[in-house]
């Protein structure tokens, strides 16, 4: 039978009753501006004082780039923003949580321009893609988390076509061709990024947002204005320096310029100058009477006395290019090259070249290597089979298969490996010493000789002792740059670089290495380095492995290209042929948060603020008063309107914490620290910073879409998952199962309050009777505490501070675990043992307040609902406060108590498991276990001592003489001795009981030796005896002092009283 649309509506009604409540609360939190937070309007406090009369906190997260719409990656880093501006919200804080759109640089105008292009080519892309079909659905506004990539993704793999792209987002054919004017990029995405913040329910003050570059003039005014300050202070230089180069572009290409290769760098190498003496003869017949240099890149130049030879791949192809000077190796004209021709690799094998600073001074002969790389180097390899275990292996493949490998016998013959250096592990000949010890028998033993040769360099450059040469007796560490700089003094090598891995920019270009004037900030300069290391060091990190990567980030990040001249961006003020570049304009960003909504309130700027400020009035003297403090010029028209600005700014900085994927600590968030302490005096430094890892998808990377998370499981429920995925650095996995439980989880605890505050009110109006709403059943409120409520009331205390301090960490997982999770399980054991008597309202009460706060930084819109609508509060749930109730403590006692009724039962279930074993399978020659039947009424003696038997006094005495409470250890090695001396050892429970003493000490601490009960153990039996009945099972339940009845047991209860102690 088909399903109809009345069963699948029946299906989700849960759903989608808390999806309703959900639309309503973010109309309502709309409509009365909630998040829109303010600095307190009170002239009567100096602004350095405001802080502490009227508390802030402002959390930041990276403005997203806006070339295509947000995904769940997203979500999750936003998240740990937004959970903790409710939580700062509940401490009493004016809490601030501001976004902005990224749209500088290169992303938006190549996707733009590549619209265009492929416009035009329209005939000629029809042909090349089979699947044209165009969905005319629009995205889905207001909830449009999806995965990162799209089933186009899947379909085509990395897409070819930015058509493509935009047709997996739903768009027709007349809507992308829009797309081919960055301005629609601009107007299109951000407006779609809110709608779907806001249908996460997110706390963000959108009076502040703003489009970066010169779209926005305010935003504008205010990059071009830092860069002024950081030009003038000479932290940005103008030079020649290596960076990463799209040709195609014709300007650097860095990390947000990059389609793939986000961090990786240049390599320097030395190129070194091989020159022909004699060609061999294919290539004599091409080449003749021509000077050429064969060019090789090394990275190790202090071992170029060692060479034997030079390798080529015999299939690649190496092109000859025409040089200025040959003695320096450069092109005729900067940034261009002129190949004069090519030869293939194996056409030149045989050919006799001049090795400088090599041991064999008639030259040396280029030969053929199977593992040339064409995308390394230059394809040209020099040949130490010395140090080298790879050219070693090679060279030793030559000489024995001569005819193999088409060579003749002259090129390698008498050219034997040379001592260059010497090392301890491996003497003065690493590579065969290695190559002999692995077992290593040819070059094609990859895995192995990749070993080797890591192996064979770490231990020269960091042990190894130069043995010829210019610079003999010295250390490879030393020597290395020296014989560098002499090669390049002699005309024999100059300087060279490649990028480190496969670079390619947004345009589909591979990016070099260029040598190039550019303007860049000098990150790593010394006394710039140390006062952003100082920034760190006192900065709360949330944990030691996001400290641990700023730390490496920081020894080596240097200068930093940042300028361009292809994209979007505000112009660099004293040479505006430039723009500013996209990691380069959003590092203090965060401090026009503080002022913004008070300049424009339009992403554009066209819109201008309250106080009637235009882009011409906020010049650099305004930024300099504003941010920096610097007298305005006398007279000045809008002094009074900048003075609310700059106590805005005081007010809200510094920034509390920022928090990102751990990608950009290599880049942006280690700019961020840079600049605040170059522009910033130290009192208004970033405070905190926290980074999480990716996102995975039910434990895969997230490769497919994955639909609308909030249209399936609403924003509540998805925010659960959200703050349940992870909070290290580590990789977090948002668990679809999570969110669907969740959907359950919050439906049934919002019917049970309902049910509850029901009874709450009835309860009210008659104090001295019994209530009973559906599953909730009251005792009259008039009655007093008992043990099990005291117990209850000090779990709950337990778990909210517990729900405190991992909010404070910004540990949301276990906020969850604590506030949630364990709550719901106490009031559950609360609940079940309170059965016969019923739950008092008081704790009921309590218990539903602290369930709603708890949660309200995560599920808000479920709190709202059940603040508001069902306990009929007046004010948002935003507005209240983290309970003044709190012990600085909970009460350990009742705790303890707690503990010992839950033990107690887990105590007689064992104890009943173990009779039906014993039963079931007995020992040989035991007498035959009692007949028990765990289906037939049973009773149970529940035997009460008051003394511990003197040998377990006598073993906890030993113990607490053998601890040492500094460094929580036992002398282990002494403890049997001391049992021996007392003559205990005979005892066999001894050492069993004094190892489970041991484990509570290092798992508690001393206070596990105090075995004192602080509770009346008789008074909590028998107020649980009706609890352990239904429990457990039992028609009845005998309670027996041993204090008052012990000569009055039978044989059979002495002897099950012999292992009674208290608790």
């Amino acid at each position: 039978m088909a399903e109809t649309a009345n069963d699948q509506a029946k299906k989700t009604v849960k759903r989608d009753t808390l999806m309703d409540f959900e639309k309503k609360w973010q109309k309502d939190w709309q409509e009365s501006r909630v998040f829109e937070i303010d600095m307190p309007e009170d002239d009567s406090v100096a602004p350095e004082e405001l802080h502490d009369k009227y508390p802030k906190w402002m959390g930041t997260f990276p403005y997203p780039y806006m070339n295509g719409a947000l995904h769940l990656g997203h979500a999750f880093s936003v998240s740990k923003i937004e959970f903790a501006t409710g939580w700062e919200r509940l401490k009493g804080k004016r809490a601030l949580f501001p976004f902005g759109f990224h749209v500088t640089g290169m992303p938006i105008k190549a996707a733009a321009d590549k619209i265009a292009r492929e416009a035009r080519d329209e005939d000629e892309l029809s042909e090349k893609v089979d699947d044209m079909s165009v969905s005319e659905k629009k995205p889905e506004v207001g909830g449009g988390f999806h995965s990162k990539k799209t089933k186009t993704a899947a379909k085509f793999g990395d897409k070819k076509f930015q058509f493509q792209i935009m047709q997996a987002q739903g768009m027709s054919n007349e809507e992308i061709a829009k797309f081919a004017d960055t301005e629609h990029w601009l107007k299109y995405y951000p407006p779609v990024a809110i709608d779907d913040l806001n249908a996460l329910g997110c706390k963000i003050d959108w009076r502040r947002a703003f489009l970066t570059t010169d779209h926005n003039p305010y935003y504008d005014s205010f990059a071009r204005w830092q860069f002024e300050r950081l030009h003038e202070l000479g932290k940005i230089k103008f030079g020649k320096r290596y960076t990463i180069w799209s040709a195609k572009d014709g300007q650097p290409c860095m990390d947000h310029d990059r389609q793939s290769g986000e961090g990786v760098g240049s390599q320097e190498y030395t190129g070194i100058k091989l020159q022909v003496l004699n060609w061999s003869d294919e290539a004599e017949a091409v080449l003749a009477g021509k000077k050429v240099f064969l060019v090789a890149a090394t990275l190790r130049p202090e071992t170029m006395y060692g060479q034997t030879n030079c390798f080529v791949g015999t299939k690649l192809e190496y092109g000859f290019f025409q040089s200025q000077n040959p003695d320096e190796g450069l092109s005729p004209e900067d940034g261009k090259t002129v190949k004069l021709g090519s030869i293939v690799g194996n056409d030149i094998i045989g050919t006799k070249v001049d090795a400088p600073l090599g041991h064999y001074k008639d030259g040396v002969y280029v030969l053929p290597m199977e593992n040339v790389l064409a995308t390394k180097g230059t394809g040209v390899v020099t040949s130490v089979p010395s140090d080298s275990p790879d050219d070693f292996a090679a060279l030793r493949d030559l000489k024995k298969k001569l005819e193999y490998y088409g060579i003749k016998a002259e090129w390698v013959e008498g050219f034997e490996p040379v001592p260059v250096l010497s090392t301890a592990a491996y003497g003065e000949m690493s590579a065969p010493t290695l190559c002999e010890q692995m077992k290593i028998s040819s070059q094609k033993d990859k895995d192995q000789l990749a070993k080797a040769k890591e192996a064979a360099y770490k231990e020269g450059f960091y042990n190894g002792t130069m043995t010829v040469g210019d610079f003999k007796g010295e250390s490879v560490q030393e020597a290395k740059n020296k014989v560098r700089d002499l090669l390049i003094a002699n005309g024999q090598g100059f300087a060279y670089a490649e990028p480190e891995g496969l670079v390619m920019s947004r345009s589909g270009d591979e990016c070099v290495v260029s040598l190039c004037d550019q303007w860049y900030l000098d990150y790593g300069e010394a006394s710039w380095k140390a006062k952003a290391e100082k920034c760190l060091e006192n900065m709360n990190t949330f944990g030691a492995e996001t400290r641990h990567q700023f730390e490496l980030t920081l020894d080596w990040l240097n200068k930093w290209a940042c300028a361009r001249t292809y994209g979007l961006g505000s112009k660099v003020p004293w040479d505006p042929t430039y723009l500013i570049e996209s990691l380069s304009d959003s590092t203090i960003y965060m401090s026009y948060y503080t002022v913004a909504h008070l300049l424009h309130r339009s992403l554009d700027g066209t819109k201008p603020g309250p106080l009637g400020l235009t882009p011409e009035d906020i010049d650099n003297a305004a930024w300099d008063y504003v941010l920096l403090g610097r007298p305005l010029p006398a007279g000045h028209a809008k002094a009074a309107e900048l003075e609310k600005l700059r106590r805005s700014y005081l007010y809200w900085y510094p920034v509390d914490v920022r928090n990102s994927g751990k990608d950009l600590i290599q880049n942006h968030l280690t700019f961020w620290i840079y600049i605040h302490t170059a522009l910033f005096p130290e009192s208004e430094w970033p405070r905190g910073v926290r980074t999480n890892g990716h996102l995975l998808l039910n434990g895969e990377k997230m490769s497919k879409s994955t639909g609308n998370t909030l249209s399936r499981y609403g924003a509540d429920a998805t925010r659960l998952a959200l703050a349940d995925a992870g909070d290290s650095i580590e990789d977090a996995n948002f668990e679809e199962s999570t969110a669907n439980a969740a959907i359950l989880r919050l439906y049934t605890l919002l019917e049970w309050i309902t049910d509850a505050q029901k009874a709450l009110v009835a309860s009210d109006k008659t104090p001295d009777q019994a209530v009973t709403v559906e599953e909730v059943s009251l005792r009259p409120a008039s009655s007093p505490l008992t043990t099990i409520d005291r117990v209850f009331d000090a779990e709950m205390d337990k778990l909210t501070l517990q729900t405190g301090v991992a909010y404070d960490e910004m540990m949301y997982r276990d906020a969850l675990k604590s506030g949630f999770y364990d709550f719901q399980i106490s009031r559950d054991w609360y609940r079940e043992v309170t059965a016969a008597s019923g739950m008092h309202p008081t704790l009921v009460r309590k218990w539903i307040v602290r369930q709603i706060i708890q949660l309200s930084p995560i599920t808000t819109h479920w709190s709202e609902q059940v603040w508001r609508d069902v306990l009929g509060n007046q004010t948002t749930v935003l507005d209240a406060r983290w309970p003044a109730d709190l012990p600085a403590e909970a009460d350990h006692k009742m705790l303890a108590t707690g503990e010992y009724i839950r033990k107690l039962v887990r105590s007689v279930r064992d104890a009943e498991t173990n009779m039906l074993k014993k039963q079931k399978k007995p020992k040989k020659g035991a007498a035959p276990a009692a007949e028990f039947n765990p289906n037939e009424p049973k009773t149970l003696d529940i035997y009460v001592a008051a003394e511990f038997p003197e040998w377990q006094d006598s073993v906890m005495a030993v113990l607490q003489d053998h601890f040492d409470p500094a460094t929580r250890t036992f002398a282990d090695k002494q403890i049997p001795g001391a049992f021996g001396k007392l003559g205990m050892l005979k005892n066999k429970k001894v050492m069993p009981f004094a190892q489970e003493i041991k484990k509570r000490v290092l798992l508690i601490g001393e206070s596990a030796f105090d075995r004192q009960l602080h509770f009346s153990e008789l008074d909590v039996l028998a107020e649980i005896v009706p609890y352990l009945k239904k429990s457990l099972g039992y028609s009845e339940i005998s309670l027996i002092d041993l204090a008052k009845s012990a000569a009055e047991l039978d044989e059979a209860q002495a002897k099950a009283a012999d292992s009674a102690v208290p608790g």
